[in-house]
């Protein structure tokens, strides 16, 4: 029946949308999803890896059912500097891993002795950002020739202990409501599954303090003698086994330790001029130069050996180069009406470019170090911020003239809530805490807080008798367009701004 027919089309199409963009996303990243919930968050929280990025040799195009494929368009070919520019943004997979050969004989090894074999066990991942640790563990999941379940879990928007387990279930196809339901169902499945699967605690580090009993219930059910889940979890933390190794000993379930260390010059420099050959043919020299890839490897490297950073100085130093290509191509233009416009190449003065204005700024580096609550105050700043001026425009005419007193510390902490509400991530602080995440940022000289005009005593800053902060306002010591800037790099903050 037609009515059928779409509401089978109605229920299918947020699957099939979820499908491709994992299918387009192989780093770290259900974080930067911005929401949040037990029940209606599986999308958020839950990848299964296995369908993410299957492993096929298939054609797309291929004959299905005796049916020849419905879409038929063909595709708009891409210049090689536009495909470069695809290729070096942080979300695109990588066509093949470089480098990194011991962590991955490591990991291939873990995965054939335990799901590849029907068994449990346990790995536990560390390493800093950009380090390759969740890119490298997917890409040999879709490696293996073993057929098994995979599911990636990210920790961080997890509230709620229970909520691990239910997500864990989720993937699983099985279901247990509440939190102690939740785990005697997982149980059950560990225990009783007839084939072993493999999860992915992505930002374990996340579990530790009140949430720690289910990081250590989990890896006791993975080091049972007759359990079918193999688990392993990734973390930036590299003292997390410090922390919480001592009682894994304890109960004889430590998991397998690996380490990712940062990349080195010529690992950047090969990760980056693969990823231009793929698209170019082996032409990457004619996109971005080669000493141009080595600034910008060792600058990186020598700051973080972070490749995230490595792909996001390339992508903004092509953007440059385009536009001083096309400023040049307009003035000879009007000269001598106009030769054949020649493709834009990145050199060494586009990357050094982009390097000072990313490391150049002290102010930058500062905003960038300051932890998920400090920015989510910024961020309730910046948005009262954009009401106090659209309110006074008519009357003072500028932004700078309506925030130039400051917005209120209690104003701000109910915004601050609000939005937090609204990313369905974190709790809330409490008010105290609040209040010290904003003295920890005026010690770092990013705000300044002062005490209202009726709040002044002899000018300087008083806190009322109640403790409470509403004689109070905060205004930022550093240039807004800075705040926005680094705020914008967490893409779970990109909604609010």
């Amino acid at each position: 029946m037609p009515t059928a027919s779409r509401r089978k089309a109605f229920a299918e199409a947020p699957i099939s949308r979820q499908q491709h963009i994992h299918s387009n996303t192989a780093t770290e990243t259900v974080a930067e999803t911005g929401s949040v919930g037990a029940a209606k968050s599986k999308s958020c929280l839950v990848t299964s890896i296995k369908s993410s990025f299957p492993v096929t040799k298939s054609n797309s195009n291929t004959k299905e059912n005796g049916t020849a494929p419905s879409n038929t368009k063909k595709t708009k070919t891409l210049t090689p500097f536009v495909a470069a520019k695809n290729i070096l943004h942080r979300s695109t997979a990588a066509p093949q891993i470089i480098g990194r050969e011991t962590e991955q004989a490591a990991i291939k090894q873990f995965l054939e002795t335990t799901v590849e074999k029907g068994r449990g066990g346990s790995m536990y991942i560390s390493g800093n950002p950009g380090t390759g640790k969740t890119a490298c563990l997917q890409a040999l999941i879709k490696q293996s020739s073993a057929s098994f379940k995979s599911v990636l879990v990210n920790c961080v928007p997890l509230t709620r202990p229970g909520q691990v387990y239910a997500a864990i279930l989720d993937s699983m196809e099985a279901k247990g409501s509440g939190a102690d339901q939740a785990l005697a169902e997982l149980e059950k499945t560990v225990f009783k599954s007839k084939t072993a699967f493999l999860v992915i605690l992505d930002e374990v580090d996340s579990l530790l303090g009140s949430r720690q009993e289910v990081l250590y219930r989990l890896f006791e059910l993975a080091a049972h003698p007759d359990s079918r889940m193999a688990l392993v979890g990734i973390a930036n933390a590299l003292d997390l086994t410090d922390r919480f190794l001592p009682r894994l000993q304890a109960r004889n379930c430590v998991p397998v330790l690996l380490n990712f260390n940062p990349y080195q010059v010529k690992d950047i420099v090969a990760i980056l001029q693969s990823r231009l050959d793929s698209v170019s043919k082996g032409e990457g020299e004619s996109v971005i130069q080669k000493a141009a890839l080595e600034l910008c490897a060792r600058k990186v490297a020598a700051t973080s050996g972070d490749l995230r950073k490595a792909l996001d100085v390339c992508r903004q130093a092509m953007e440059a180069a385009e536009i001083d290509c096309k400023r040049k191509a307009a003035s000879k233009d009007k000269e001598n009406g106009g030769d054949a416009p020649q493709a834009p190449k990145v050199s060494i003065m586009h990357i050094a470019k982009v390097l000072t204005k990313l490391n150049g700024s002290p102010i930058a580096q500062k905003l960038d170090a300051l932890n998920f609550q400090q920015k989510l105050v910024l961020c309730a700043y910046v948005s009262l911020a954009g009401i106090t001026a659209a309110s006074s425009a008519p009357a003072t005419g500028t932004k700078r003239q309506a925030t130039a007193g400051g917005v209120a510390v209690s104003g701000l902490y109910t915004e601050y809530g609000t939005i937090c509400t609204r990313l369905n991530m974190l709790a809330p602080v409490t008010r105290s805490e609040f209040l010290d995440l904003i003295s920890m940022m005026e010690t770092q000289g990013v705000v300044v807080v002062e005490a209202s005009k009726s709040g002044r005593r002899g000018g300087r800053r008083i806190v009322s008798t109640t403790g409470a902060a509403d004689d109070r306002t905060m205004r930022l010591a550093v240039d807004e367009a800075e705040v926005r800037r680094s705020l914008t790099k967490t893409a779970a903050l990109t909604p609010i701004l």
